[in-house]
Parts: structure tokens; C-alpha cells; sequence
């Protein structure tokens, strides 16, 4: 928030007949930085590249990442040294996430989050399980009938075993949080993870989603895999907070999903849709990208921007994109 100015007032027995050198230094550091968070504020496109490269450099200590993995889903949260992956898309783009993972010296996941047991979010996570260790794999626990016998969900629970661990499963109002391994995450409030749902049983595996919900300072990050409304009237009605400043775009913009009550109740700024260009499932669908629009969110697609990060400090936060904001809708 800009900070407040303070009126100084002028002393009778002031020689200089008026305000001192630091304190007119003071009111400029002052009104900088009213400006600075201004123009910061909800990721605005209009902001100057030095103020938002400053902000990153300097201010901006959590990051999340929507990986570009085409008609998949994978995302990456890092703070402070810690790190959460939240589903990794098609076996194809295992490589993809892993020399992502590579590029930015992740070594250790503190968690995974298999959002549910579709191809498209966690087809190559058998790779990924094998080749970095982690401290938690989450995943939501299915019915016996809707336990998938795929190849894919199989090699999957292969490479756990051949690890030595077990799926947690998803409990709704579970929240853990970020262990930084920096000097600098001793002094901070750590990042939490509120898992939200699922809250029952259902006859679709993608109702079957984890939800999750990351907190930092002010700010709130919504992921929610692919639920469709039946799911969503669900969390609503367990009474979670859902709310957030970004929301993942469920079921990659699907007219299923994004019902007007739940996205109502999260009221984002930012929307973030991952999408394969061209896919064969028309995602996004129309109806959900005019939701979007009505609301005056900020709509990021993986299909048009690629690779979306969002930078904050918990209080601010800003967007860049691989392929420049201009491809963002308004």
C-alpha cells in the first residue's frame, strides 16, 4: 500500500526557513515508492520493465510458475528454497518439466500434488517421481470403482514404491506450510497450502481434483485442477474460503467448469488458463473466456503467452509471460 505522508511542521528557530535536507529526502523515498506499489498494483501491463524487473530482483521472493505443457496442466510454486509441483501434464513433456526444474536448481520437491489421475496432469510424473526426491506426494483418494487401471497410473505407483513412499491423501482443511532454506525465510510468515477439497465421492474423476489454496502476506493463489460445477457447489457449500487474486482457470477453460456462482465467490484479478494451442476440445470454451471478461480479470492463457509467472512479495505481485503481455486478454 503507499505509504502515508507525513506534514512536517515548520520550527520557529529553524535556520534554514525551511524543511531540512532529510527530511525533503524522506518525502521523495516516500512518494517513489507510493508510485512504485501503484504501478505494481494487480500486474498491470502499463507498468515501466525497470520498475518490474526492480520488484523481482529486489522485493519479490514467491513465484509460480504455469509451465507450458500444452492441453496439460503443471504448475511450480518456489519460495526461499522450497518448492511444490502441482500436476506436470502428458508423459511427453516430462523432459520439458524436469530440465525446468534443472534451470532453476530444484534438487528436491518439498511436495507434489497430483491434482487427479488423468494423462493430461499427471502423465509423466512416473519421470519425475524418479528422477527428484520429494517429501510428500498429495493425491486425492478415489473410490475402489473409479480407481483408474491405466498404464500410466500404474508406473506411476511404480516409481513411488521403487521410492520407498506413499501417497497422502488429500484431506480437505488440511493446510501445510513452506519450510524456506534461507537466512531470509527465518524472518518472513511462510507461505501455506490449504488443500480445499475433494469433499465427497464422485462418479467423474475430474470432480475428484485437489484443491488447493496457497497464502502468502495479503495475497491468495487458487489452483483447482479439472472440477466441473457439481464439484464446485460442493467446495462452496463446505463453506472454504475460496477467494483469490489468481485463479488456475479449471478444466483449461471448459464451459463445465468455472460455474458463475464459484467464480463469483473467487472474484480473481488474474486468471491463468493452460491450454494446448489448436486442441481438439475447443478449450477455452467461449462462455467461460465472457466470464472472464464481464468480471474484469486478467486472462493469461499458456496456448497464446506460454510459460505464465507470477511474482510477489504478499503483498503486491506482478505477471510476465514467455512470449510478452501482449497476447494476454484484457
Amino acid at each position: 500500500m503507499p505509504a502515508k505522508r507525513k506534514t512536517a511542521k515548520r520550527k520557529s528557530g529553524n535556520p534554514g526557513g525551511g524543511l531540512s535536507t532529510v527530511l525533503i529526502f524522506l518525502l521523495v523515498l516516500i512518494a517513489a515508492a507510493a508510485f512504485y506499489c501503484a504501478y505494481l498494483e494487480l500486474g498491470s501491463s502499463d507498468v515501466p520493465d525497470a520498475a518490474v524487473d526492480s520488484f523481482i530482483s529486489r522485493d519479490a521472493d514467491l513465484e509460480i510458475h504455469y509451465i507450458d505443457v500444452g492441453q496439460g496442466d503443471c504448475s511450480l510454486i518456489l519460495w526461499e528454497g522450497a518448492s511444490v509441483l502441482i500436476d506436470c501434464g502428458e508423459s511427453e513433456y516430462s523432459q520439458t518439466v524436469l530440465d525446468y526444474l534443472e534451470e532453476r536448481d530444484v534438487a528436491k520437491l518439498d511436495y507434489i500434488i497430483t491434482t487427479h489421475p488423468h494423462s493430461d496432469h499427471m502423465g509423466g510424473m512416473a519421470d519425475i517421481v524418479a528422477a527428484v526426491d520429494a517429501g510428500r506426494v498429495i493425491a486425492p483418494r478415489v473410490s475402489g470403482d473409479m480407481t483408474p487401471a491405466t498404464k500410466t497410473y500404474e508406473n506411476f505407483l511404480s516409481a513411488l514404491r521403487v521410492k520407498g513412499m506413499r501417497l497422502t491423501a488429500a484431506k480437505p482443511g488440511t493446510v501445510y506450510t513452506l519450510e524456506g532454506r534461507t537466512a531470509l525465510s527465518a524472518e518472513k510468515q511462510a507461505p501455506t497450502l490449504e488443500i480445499l477439497a475433494p469433499v465427497t465421492d464422485y462418479d467423474d474423476l475430474n470432480d475428484y481434483s485437489v484443491v488447493v489454496k496457497l497464502r502468502y502476506g495479503s495475497t491468495s493463489y487458487l489452483f483447482t485442477g479439472d472440477i466441473e460445477k457439481r464439484a464446485e457447489n460442493d467446495i462452496l457449500e463446505s463453506g472454504a474460503d475460496v477467494s483469490a487474486d489468481v485463479l488456475k482457470v479449471a478444466h483449461h477453460g471448459s464451459s463445465s467448469s468455472s460455474g458463475e456462482d464459484f467464480f463469483g465467490a473467487v472474484s480473481p484479478s488474474v486468471c491463468v488458463i493452460s491450454c494446448g494451442a489448436g486442441n481438439s476440445y475447443g478449450h477455452p470454451h467461449a462462455e467461460t473466456l465472457e466470464r472472464i471478461s464481464q468480471s474484469g480479470a486478467k486472462c493469461y492463457r499458456t496456448d497464446l503467452c506460454g510459460t505464465v509467472v507470477v511474482y510477489s512479495d504478499g503483498t503486491e505481485f506482478y505477471v510476465k509471460t514467455e512470449k510478452g503481455d501482449e497476447n494476454a486478454d484484457s
